[in-house]
């Protein structure tokens, strides 16, 4: 709430800048920097994209992964009827399913990389543990799927030869990785801070309150960069079951553990590589402060939280420069 917020301030005044909006709404908050911009994918394209992106986490990852396209594991077809977005299972002692729907554009390819995330730390961890301990703990269960969604932007921004192409790359780095995932969800879990307070000061509360405090804390989070008016202050109706067992917390957790280790693979590859793999074939064998730790990542202390926010900052300004050169 104040290191973050003049990061993504900064931001969507760059987008509106670039969409020549002169006033960004709650409305208009999540549209694409660069909306005209989004290259066409085969589904075999993505699958390719999703494998070399996937390199730098070895063989055993990289043989985990192969078998999605070949053995059909993934359910692409937009059919009537089906929801949309990505979901994952992975049954105990079987393989992983994957249902989306591909619509043959190169931001579905984020959508597959993000679920093949959750299906290769469910396949690992069933191949290493026993059926009662192979599922994660909710509170890093997102951190392999977004890390994932980190190799894929890396991998993007580093084969592409135009600035275009590559502020694309990290446009969507944020849009799809960390818009919903850590905005939305912040934004949520200090939205439930100030209820709870609430509930421990013994006081009550009713749907105009929650309406005062929910806009309260969008506007502190978005400054002069986000018009909030009093529709935007009702969103916190929208998915009520992001407040049950601090859910809406997972998510940052989360994306700060799958930050941190992306840079560690950066800064060193091998052992990056190892302990990320070592985490993924926990499960939830391991209590979610000591599961965070064997991937290099030290959540008791709120450095990961800074190591992340200053990632955020360094792609904004890198997505800004590359505008620049257009």
């Amino acid at each position: 709430m104040n290191n973050f917020s003049p990061v993504a301030q900064k931001y969507l005044k760059h987008v509106a800048k670039i969409n020549g909006l002169k006033k960004m709404t709650f409305a208009d908050w999540k549209l694409d920097l660069d909306p005209a911009l989004n290259p066409k994918a085969t589904i075999e394209d993505g699958y390719n994209f999703v494998m070399k992106s996937i390199e730098a986490l070895g063989p055993e990852y990289i043989e985990t992964i192969r078998p999605f396209l070949k053995d059909r594991w993934v359910d692409f077809p937009a059919n009537t009827g089906k929801d949309s977005g990505g979901y994952t299972t992975f049954p105990y002692g079987v393989h992983p399913f994957i249902l989306m729907s591909w619509t043959d554009r190169l931001s579905d390819v984020y959508t597959l990389i993000h679920e093949i995330g959750h299906a290769g730390q469910g396949a690992l961890s069933a191949k290493y543990q026993s059926f009662y301990n192979y599922e994660p703990s909710t509170y890093y269960v997102e951190a392999p799927s977004t890390f994932n969604e980190l190799l894929l932007s890396d991998y993007l921004e580093n084969r592409a030869d135009d600035p275009r192409t590559k502020r694309f790359a990290l446009a969507h780095r944020l849009s799809d990785t960390y818009f919903h995932n850590f905005i939305t969800h912040l934004t949520e879990a200090a939205f439930q801070r100030e209820v709870y307070s609430l509930i421990d000061q013994g006081k009550t509360f009713n749907a105009d309150k929650l309406n005062q405090i929910m806009k309260s804390v969008l506007s502190r989070f978005w400054g002069d960069a986000v018009e909030i008016d009093d529709d935007a202050s009702r969103t916190w109706m929208r998915q009520a079951h992001y407040y049950m067992g601090l859910y809406s917390y997972t998510y940052s957790a989360g994306l700060t553990i799958s930050t941190q280790a992306f840079i560690n693979l950066k800064n060193d590859p091998e052992k990056g590589r190892k302990n990320w793999i070592d985490f993924l074939k926990l499960g939830g064998s391991k209590d979610p402060i000591t599961a965070a730790k064997i991937a290099g990542v030290d959540v008791s202390s709120d450095q990961p939280l800074k190591n992340t926010i200053a990632f955020l900052s360094d792609t904004v300004d890198k997505i800004i420069e590359y505008s620049s050169q257009i």
